[in-house]
């Protein structure tokens, strides 16, 4: 068993992960259920399309031709305050255009740094944009090659930057950034989930916090709050993870070449580059380009604002001793990532949803009749039947003169959820359901299926037991356990033999037992991931029933039940999920260590099983019968798990239980 668990939590974790960074399938622009495609687009060699804008004069007349690269969270879209005027006297055309998974371009999972400059070769050569262009990269769309970047991103693990210096730079983020780029370095198959998680603040700006912009960037970002916002809708379209999260990783990823390694693009001076950056950026720290700008002296550096001597001589002064030291520092913090990261899957994916309460706020609505339990709970219930004052038999079946009450467990249809729900507090809810509803001095308990063991409950904890409103004394006078669920985990059941039926099962149905019973926090992950089959019942898979369950089937489907939907209104986990938890968990008693409650046989005991029942094993309900033998043991020849809805059997189910009648398919 200890295997067992072990490779159950084993699987669990895999599943937990897989799940958790899993990113959602992109909505493809002009694909089915996609956005529409609105823009101009090329088809690149591999097949992708790269939606483009043009502005500024005709290509065919200009005289400067300018790609702009747009930044994070933008698109071709990008608003660069260039005037007309400027645009007309120097005859500049614009090309811009959406980088994979932005706005109308395809998503390319197989994106790199190496693609997004190749992507660029593709749309000039198609455009016949000419043998001479320049190129504009914008922040994090400055990871590109170009002739001018603009506040061009930084990356904090290029290899020929020493790491003291993008250590300084690193420390200047905000926490959260840190982390977010940390994750996006070390772990970029769990980037989906850090940016998804609502545990912590993962990225600032999109976040909305403006601690990130310098008292200018406020300044700038009023006056573009006064201006429409053309295509802002579309940047995202196709899903954050190929925009936005996707930039990130493979902006801060490992890249095919350190920006050191690039040799002069411009020997002889046909050309320049640039290197445009804010001396108050808060995103883009400016000690990186400083420096870059001065190991490569053919990039002109223009920095706004002052630009301290003393600054310039400290990032002069590169203390390689403690490189060593920072690299360890860096590989630990890679650790404590994917540790926090495991950590925080195995939350995230075991966490159930709140429950939606009936009659709370934004909950499904009270419909029927309900009690309200001392603990604060309510339960809902149902009556039918004769009056209970004129009623011979506290039970079913209107032609013997019974009055039937039928209660929804808890989380179930109207009855509130129960945290705390175990197997002793259900006995303890039908209890005071008797009691409330003033039920008399003796009645019957009937249980079906999982809800046995609220029937096995009873038998323990309140076979006679004092009438709360009255000053009498009342008892069971019997219960019927039809094709009661079996615990494979109940003590007095031979090991042989439980691990025989055990093997008997669906392998979905061992693995759903295994996790109830060993480790129950995983159950709500198992029942709801998609990598495995979980669990028969909910599948409704065909291989649990035999030939009479079918035909009992067909008639049943035949009367539609209109409150169906209701079984489940709040929430799986408070209600099927929490009942298998319960019902194969570690129970407060033994059923095969009971003593008999009716040792005169002032009441009855009937355990009713199909012999052919293909989800409790009827091999184990015989050894129980021989354990207990005040139990009236019945074997349905034909019956699978069923029995309950054929007409002829629950008439003779409910006969024999409280007329004492011989069961007539015996």
């Amino acid at each position: 068993m200890i295997v067992q668990v072990a490779v159950a939590l084993t699987a669990g974790l895999l599943g937990w992960a897989y799940l958790a960074i899993k990113p959602p399938p992109p909505k493809i622009c002009g694909s089915p259920g996609g956005p529409p495609v609105t823009s101009p687009r090329i088809q690149l060699s591999d097949g992708r399309h790269l939606a483009y804008k043009e502005k500024g004069v005709p290509k065919e007349e200009a005289q400067y031709k300018i790609i702009a690269v747009h930044g994070y969270d933008s698109s071709k879209d990008l608003d660069l305050p260039v005037s007309q005027e400027l645009i007309e006297e120097l005859r500049i055309y614009l090309l811009f255009f959406d980088r994979a998974g932005y706005g109308e371009s395809d998503p390319y999972p197989e994106r790199s740094v190496k693609s997004e400059a190749l992507d660029i070769q593709e749309l000039a050569d198609k455009l016949h944009i000419g043998s001479k262009f320049y190129v504009i990269g914008v922040s994090l769309g400055a990871l590109l090659a170009g002739a001018s970047l603009v506040v061009p991103f930084v990356h904090y693990w290029w290899r020929d930057i020493p790491a003291n210096i993008s250590r300084e730079a690193f420390n200047t983020m905000l926490g959260q950034d840190q982390w977010t780029f940390r994750i996006a370095h070390y772990a970029p198959w769990l980037f989906n989930w850090w940016m998804t998680q609502k545990w912590f603040p993962s990225l600032s700006m999109m976040a909305g916090n403006m601690t990130v912009f310098s008292d200018p960037d406020l300044e700038i970002l009023k006056e573009l709050s006064k201006k429409p916002s053309v295509g802002q809708e579309k940047i995202r379209q196709q899903g954050m993870y190929e925009s936005l999260f996707r930039d990130i990783v493979v902006a801060y990823g490992n890249w095919e070449f350190g920006p050191l390694d690039l040799p002069n693009p411009f020997p002889e001076n046909e050309g320049s580059v640039h290197i445009w950056q804010g001396y108050d950026d808060k995103i883009i720290p400016r000690q990186l380009n400083r420096y870059i700008s001065e190991k490569l002296p053919w990039i002109r550096y223009h920095e706004l604002e002052t630009y301290c001597s003393e600054m310039k001589n400290w990032i002069r002064r590169r203390d390689f001793f403690n490189c060593e030291n920072d690299r360890r520092g860096m590989f630990t913090e890679a650790v404590a990532v994917l540790w926090v990261g495991v950590l925080l899957w195995a939350f995230q994916a075991i966490r159930s949803p709140p429950p939606k309460i009936c009659g709370s706020k934004g909950g499904p609505k009270v419909t029927s009749p309900r009690i309200k339990l001392s603990d604060g709970r309510h339960l809902a219930y149902k009556v039918r039947g004769v009056p209970k004052e004129k009623a011979k038999y506290k039970e079913l079946i209107d032609e013997l003169g019974i009055f039937i009450v039928t209660y929804d467990r808890a989380g179930y249809g109207d009855s509130d959820p129960n945290p705390k729900r175990s197997v002793k507090s259900e006995a303890y809810d039908v209890e005071e359901l008797a009691d409330q509803i003033q039920l008399g001095q003796k009645f019957y308990v009937l249980g079906v299926s999982i809800g046995t063991y609220t029937t096995w409950a009873c038998l323990k904890f309140i076979p006679h037991r004092h009438f709360v409103k009255l000053p009498i004394y009342v008892w069971l006078a019997g219960a019927a356990l039809i094709v009661p669920a079996i615990n494979f985990w109940w003590p007095s059941f031979p090991s042989e033999l439980c691990e025989s039926e055990y093997k008997k099962q669906p392998k979905k149905d061992q693995w759903k037992l295994r996790i109830s019973h060993y480790v129950p926090g995983l159950l709500y992950w198992w029942m709801t991931q998609k990598w495995f089959p979980s669990c028969s019942i909910m599948a409704r898979d065909p291989i649990i029933f035999n030939k009479r369950d079918f035909e009992i089937l067909k008639k049943m489907l035949q009367v539609p039940n209109p409150n169906e939907h209701k079984i489940r209104q709040q929430g799986e986990y408070e209600s099927l999920f929490k009942d298998l938890m319960v019902g194969f968990g570690s129970w407060e008693f033994d059923p095969m260590e009971l003593e008999n409650p009716f040792p005169h046989n002032e009441g009855v005991v009937q355990l009713w099983q199909g012999r052919e029942d293909k989800l409790v094993p009827v091999e184990l309900q015989r050894f129980v019968a021989e354990k207990l033998p005040w139990i009236k043991y019945h074997e349905v020849p034909d019956g699978g798990h069923l029995i309950i809805h054929d007409n002829g059997l629950c008439e003779s189910i409910f006969k024999s239980l409280l007329l004492k009648q011989k069961p007539t398919f015996m």
